[in-house]
């Protein structure tokens, strides 16, 4: 937001003092004074009255110039003040006819009448200012500056061309002089909030933040309810990330004046900053319904829409943009973004190169190239692009985390640990960087280091979101449970509440009554957990009263959990009885292998790309002579042709919640699953599993192991090398196979 507010007392707006100091006619003195106290009806009759008997009086056709023009009748102004420079030219009336010329976006012409007026006289001030302000508005700042000085030569104190001189400086980057200028205004009128919010400005400019923020603070304390400046304050605070302070600040300026464009797009960036993103769409929606081509809003409203997973919506409003714009790098690289997201990745490497064409110095793109080469498993060519950001940027945390990544994904976990290691120094609050870092100690089996450093997970966004505060404590471990009540909640996905609400056993067994929080599709399946009487609720219902709240994935670092003490005792989980003869009845009477298939999860899981099958890549596997039955409750809408040719069984709209699933997979004689909850449900009920992986995999599956200390029933089908799903769906045909001779 760039933002000039000049002071300009007078030197925009003709004045009605008469010419020289003459004095006046009484009848044109009466019409002056009338003119003066607004009483612009009676004024007019007395100048036409005089011009009526003196239609040649100059000071008479200059006052009625100046009220023609305050009552809105521009042209008859310009004809009338014309006239009485034609008959007597003067300084004031010049001065005039400039300032209505300037008003009606007649430029030269109004630089040509105060030329005009300063050879009549030099030194007069309140043109200098005017003309310094026109040539500022066309943005012709030498000049400008030349004007102030002029002024301050003639009157050093003059605080209209004080501050306006800053206003030249700072659009010409002599930020110094800018300051020292606003600072003499300052000495001249220590309550000038027009000096105060411009050297605000100023120090905006120069990164200086805290110090922008007390200049506006000084400002709004001298006059408060500025909409302006209220929308600058609320920018410094964006930049000092107190995004929240700044959105309270935007909506105090929209609220003032509703039809400041550039308050009510910021509000729009502090709310997709904060996750608001459906709010920010709708102050997007605002600007661009006054302002169709604010390419900054249809920028802001793509950026709010991919955090909505909306990545098509998300990429139409950025392409909206560059066809405004077509060469802005920040659009072009988000729309590199959402393309990656819509696994478009050749499209979006052509939006990161384009970006670069235009800028090679442009670190993001650089960044985000590498990961659509990661993505694509062209490892070395990430670490290559990645390289070329870091030399950008050195000590940017998020390429350091990006560097780990890389490693980890190529097998070099002391190189992947060190990488966010250094991210984290650089950068104690890098979210992703301590999630990453748990992940490898947890993979590697340090559940020591890696349950505490997985806390940080509640600091993800993505979780915040959804997050629930509680006036009761968290319960840390060391508080004794007997006799307490104590509340856990799921704060992630169907698969980690199915992996960890099984340590409600163990806090059943320390004398706790367990009220336990899940989705409302787990809520009756979790009703059959083993262990102990346990209240099930779902998330949304009344809670009882409690002592302790723990989330489900805090459980295992409150409970000290090592690799040889995971409560790894299945079933722990168990279908329904009567929905398990329904299943048996639908599926009729077995005559081969019946086995279980979920080849997809959520789609807006930030993994799935990855732990996720193409289905066409299944072919082989159900050549072979078995029962197949689609264990999809959600089938991508790209498998739809494909599935409709093969001899796969589908139940979609017939599974109900995750106790209509556990009760079908009781009929079955395996399940294969790729990483699902399908997977976690089926280890849970103690049902044979076999994880489809992709490499690498998450964290609770380990490294290389082809078991899992989470569920003893389950096999693990590892990809050799990053990508390659034919060999994994190989290895299980073969495993299929054998179970079928």
């Amino acid at each position: 937001m760039d933002v000039e507010h000049p002071r300009d007392a007078g030197a925009g707006t003709p004045v009605t003092g008469a010419s020289g100091s003459r004095r006046l006619a009484p009848n044109l003195q009466r019409a002056r004074d009338w003119h003066g106290a607004g009483r612009f009806d009676d004024a007019a009759r007395e100048y036409e009255a005089m011009l009526a008997s003196e239609p040649d009086n100059a000071r008479a056709l200059h006052l009625y110039g100046v009220l023609q023009y305050q009552r809105g009748a521009t042209e008859q102004a310009q004809t009338l003040l014309r006239r009485s420079i034609s008959l007597a030219p003067d300084v004031q009336a010049c001065s005039d006819l400039g300032a209505i010329l300037a008003e009606s976006g007649r430029v030269d012409e109004a630089l040509a009448q105060f030329d005009h007026a300063l050879k009549l006289g030099p030194d007069d001030v309140q043109t200098l200012v005017r003309q310094g302000n026109v040539l500022i508005a066309s943005r012709q700042y030498e000049r400008a500056l030349a004007a102030f000085d002029r002024v301050l030569r003639v009157s050093p104190l003059v605080l209209d061309a004080l501050c306006n001189r800053g206003s030249a400086l700072r659009a010409l980057g002599r930020h110094q002089e800018a300051l020292d200028t606003y600072d003499r205004a300052l000495v001249v009128d220590p309550r000038s909030f027009e000096s105060w919010f411009n050297r605000g400005l100023v120090m905006q400019d120069l990164r200086r933040t805290a110090e922008a923020l007390t200049c506006f603070d000084r400002a709004l304390e001298i006059r408060p309810g500025n909409a302006t400046m209220l929308a600058a304050r609320g920018h410094a605070l964006v930049d000092s990330n107190r995004v929240s302070e700044a959105l309270a600040a935007f909506n105090e300026a929209i609220a003032i004046e509703p039809g400041l464009l550039d308050a009510v797009y910021n509000s729009a960036v502090a709310l997709e900053r904060l996750g608001r993103a459906e709010e920010a769409i709708a102050r997007c929606e605002r600007v661009l319904a006054q302002a169709p081509g604010h390419v900054a809003a249809l920028a802001c409203r793509g950026n709010a829409w991919l955090q909505l997973g909306r990545y098509e919506v998300a990429l139409s409003s950025y392409e909206s943009a560059l066809a405004i714009a077509p060469d802005a790098v920040e659009f072009l690289c988000n729309k590199g973004t959402a393309l990656r997201f819509l696994t478009r990745d050749e499209q979006a490497l052509q939006a990161y190169d384009a970006a670069l064409a235009r800028n090679d110095q442009f670190a993001e793109a650089w960044t985000n190239r590498s990961g659509v080469l990661g993505d694509l498993h062209r490892y070395q060519e990430a670490m290559t692009s990645l390289d070329r950001a870091m030399a950008l940027r050195p000590d940017y945390a998020t390429n350091w985390l990006n560097r780990g990544n890389l490693h980890y994904a190529m097998g070099r976990e002391a190189e992947a640990l060190q990488a966010y290691e250094r991210s984290i120094e650089l950068d104690a609050d890098q979210v992703d960087a301590h999630i990453a870092r748990a992940s490898l100690w947890l993979a590697q089996g340090d559940f020591a280091r890696g349950w505490p450093e997985y806390e940080w997970r509640l600091r993800d966004p993505a979780v915040v979101r959804h997050a629930r505060s509680f006036a009761q404590p968290l319960w840390q471990g060391t508080e004794p449970l007997d006799g307490k009540t104590i509340l856990i909640h799921a704060e992630q996905g169907f698969g980690d509440t199915v992996q960890f609400c099984r340590y409600a056993s163990v806090l059943s067994a320390q004398g706790a009554r367990v009220v336990l929080e899940v989705q409302p599709a787990l809520r009756t399946l979790m009703a059959s957990l083993d262990g102990g009487p346990v209240q099930v609720l779902s998330r949304g219902e009344p809670l009882p009263a409690f002592d302790y709240q723990c989330p489900l994935a805090s459980l295992p670092r409150a409970l000290g959990a090592d690799l040889m003490s995971v409560p790894a005792g299945t079933p722990y989980l168990f279908a329904d009885p009567q929905r398990v003869r329904h299943w048996a009845q639908v599926l009729g009477e077995q005559r081969r292998l019946r086995v279980g298939l979920a080849w997809a999860g959520n789609p807006r899981h930030r993994n799935d790309r990855h732990r996720s099958i193409d289905f066409a890549q299944l072919a082989r596997l159900l050549e072979l002579d078995i029962e197949w039955i689609s264990l999809q409750k959600a089938v991508p809408e790209g498998d739809e042709a494909l599935l409709s040719r093969t001899p796969l069984r589908r139940f979609d709209e017939d599974l109900g919640d995750f106790a209509d699933t556990a009760a079908l997979m009781l009929s079955l004689d395996l399940v294969i699953s790729v990483d699902t909850a399908v997977a976690h449900l089926a280890g849970a009920l103690g049902r044979p599993v076999w994880l489809l992986l992709a490499s690498p995999s998450e964290w609770r599956w380990m490294r290389d192991r082809k078991d899992s200390p989470w569920y003893p029933d389950a096999s693990l089908f590892r990809q050799p090398v990053p990508g390659d799903w034919a060999s994994v769906v190989e290895a299980v045909r073969v495993a299929v196979a054998e179970l079928t001779v």
